[in-house]
């Protein structure tokens, strides 16, 4: 940043947070203050804000979010049975098919072997070391992917924050890459709730803004009573 300002280069930067409030992550906040005052000196820091979220909302004369885009055709799915799967042309795979992919460095157990298609559990994919580089790895070789066994926001402690940073990770990663996102959980998938303690992303309103995206399928009750019966 100071190199740029001695050779007079003009510098538009945004965030999602001010400038105080950057790498949140307490590990890492301390070394990033000599950029923040960096930032506070040498730049006009303007807030844009309001109470719509327009992601939410089409703009005028385009045609509906929810029926454009590969995110945007994804879905979140509670509790998961196996018709509302099965409406959705979605099978969960067998044990048989499961295998351990390597994006970077670190090995994910994965529960399929679909060459177009990534069907992982919730800890597979955000309880270990994953990081965003592992993210884009897989983003770039599968177009849909099958997110099940997620818990609800509702429910978390300090130990599950890390698994929770990382699943905001992935969601940014799809979101910007336009794939497919199919969540599937038993609780309550709501993510429009206050970030409580350390167990939610500090920024969750943005995740919860880009899964409001996604459309939602409920028990059917008739459907359950059917599988609950055997038939």
């Amino acid at each position: 940043m100071r190199t740029a300002a001695q050779r007079r280069v003009s510098l538009v930067v945004t965030s999602n947070y001010a400038p105080d409030d950057l790498l949140p992550n307490p590990l890492w906040h301390d070394h990033f203050l000599p950029t923040i005052e960096a930032i506070k000196d040498m730049m006009d820091v303007v807030e844009i804000n309001g109470s719509t979220d327009f992601r939410r909302y089409p703009a005028t004369g385009t045609r509906p979010a929810r029926e454009t885009g590969a995110f945007r055709s994804g879905r979140i799915i509670s509790p998961g049975t196996r018709g509302q799967l099965g409406r959705l042309g979605l099978f969960r795979p067998p044990q048989a098919r499961g295998r351990v992919v390597q994006p970077t460095t670190q090995p994910i157990v994965v529960k399929n072997s679909d060459p177009d298609l990534l069907w992982v559990g919730f800890a597979e994919l955000c309880g270990g070391l994953t990081s965003t580089s592992d993210f884009l790895v897989l983003a770039a070789t599968f177009r849909t992917w099958v997110i099940d066994d997620v818990p609800s926001p509702a429910v978390g402690d300090a130990a599950s924050a890390p698994a929770w940073q990382r699943f905001s990770n992935v969601v940014d990663v799809l979101y910007d890459q336009d794939i497919t996102l199919f969540l599937i959980g038993t609780g309550p998938l709501d993510w429009d709730i206050e970030a409580s303690g350390n167990a939610l992303p500090v920024d969750l309103a943005r995740i919860a803004s880009r899964l409001s995206l996604l459309s939602r399928s409920h028990p059917d009750q008739a459907l359950e009573r059917e599988e609950a019966a055997g038939s």
